[in-house]
């Protein structure tokens, strides 16, 4: 019984060169690792934008307390007016430190009636925008950290909003000459700026970074062509082999300088290619020699066909008889002639 053998198809999928192989995989990567230093760098750069800001309302807050007289602050905000010189006095202070620092609003305040209540005593937006600026004696209900500054330094850097905009703000308290608690100092900073800041440092980092990862995709592909030409120009040399060109000038591929792996693979294919081309001469021959050898065979197995035939055996019967025959005329032809030789006078 015969078992016929069924051959699985030869699965082909999609061809991807060696090179976009390296293209895609180092994009990848440094997709990855460019992502992930961006949004650190992004992070360490915001923090130190709002440090630094940080550090300049700090700075603005200690000036403004420093020149602010604590017992002559007291007595305004007991027993001045919006029309009370010494109002004037502290609002031109207040005018000076914002000309310095024209990010800063600052304003001053004390402690209301009700919980979590103050009263703004001086306000820089009457010289900005006056029809934000709040009043002499008007009370306001703090929200977030504001009234903490009565007691502490407090800072408020998360954006937030209120009838005058989005803001980020310090608060710092006031104090007598006995050290004690007379009011406080509230500077404003616009969130924009922080906003600012932080696009401008995107902005910066985001040009640095796709200008490097331009260079580094730029240096992969090139990287990648150096590593991938030997082993293409292999494979032409593969394809030429396997066409029976045996002719392949491999000496441009790998390096003599600096020999590696290229190099030696290099040497390995010339001998194997010269084995090949010489086994294959040698199967020629052989292949040459097994052909005379079996018209031979077959010459001599015709020949004894022929031979050992009915028809052939029949043919050698009569020539032996036609030979058999003609000796005995040639016997007879001579014996007469003898004959006619004795009996004549």
């Amino acid at each position: 019984m015969a078992v016929t053998t069924q051959q699985t198809p030869s699965k082909r999928g999609l061809f991807i060169s060696l090179r976009l192989k390296m293209l895609i995989g180092f994009t990848l990567l440094f997709s990855v690792v460019f992502a992930a230093a961006f949004y650190w760098f992004l992070n360490f750069a915001t923090t130190s934008a709002l440090h630094r800001v940080e550090e300049d309302m700090t700075s603005t807050l200690d000036a403004t307390v420093a020149g602010i007289d604590g017992d002559a602050f007291a007595e305004l905000a007991s027993e001045g007016s919006g029309t009370d010189p010494r109002y004037d006095a502290h609002i031109e202070w207040l005018r000076t430190v914002h000309s310095i620092e024209p990010r800063a609003f600052i304003y001053t305040y004390v402690p209301g009636n009700a919980p979590g209540e103050v009263l703004f005593i001086g306000d820089t937006l009457v010289f900005v925008r006056p029809e934000d600026a709040a009043p002499f004696g008007d009370p306001y209900e703090t929200v977030g950290p504001m009234y903490q500054g009565l007691s502490k330094l407090t800072l408020n850097l998360e954006p937030y909003s209120d009838q005058w905009g989005q803001w980020i703000s310090a608060y710092k308290p006031i104090l007598n000459a006995a050290g004690e608690l007379v009011g406080g100092v509230g500077i404003d900073f616009e969130a924009a700026y922080v906003a600012e800041v932080r696009q401008g440092i995107l902005n910066s980092v985001a040009i640095a970074f796709a200008a490097t990862y331009t260079l580094l995709f730029v240096m992969v592909f090139l990287i990648s062509r150096a590593f991938t030409r030997p082993i293409a120009a292999l494979t032409t040399a593969a394809q030429g082999i396997g066409a029976g060109n045996y002719q392949q000038d491999l000496s441009h591929i790998g390096s003599d300088l600096f020999p590696d792996e290229i190099s030696k693979l290099t040497k390995v294919f010339e001998i194997m290619v010269s084995k090949v081309r010489t086994r294959e001469e040698t199967l020629k021959k052989e292949v040459a020699d097994l052909r005379i050898f079996l018209d031979e065979s077959k010459r001599n197995e015709q020949v004894s066909e022929i031979v050992e035939s009915d028809f052939f055996r029949e043919l050698q019967e009569k020539a032996r008889l036609a030979r058999a025959r003609k000796t005995e005329v040639k016997t007879e032809s001579a014996k007469a002639a003898a004959d006619a030789i004795v009996t004549e006078p």
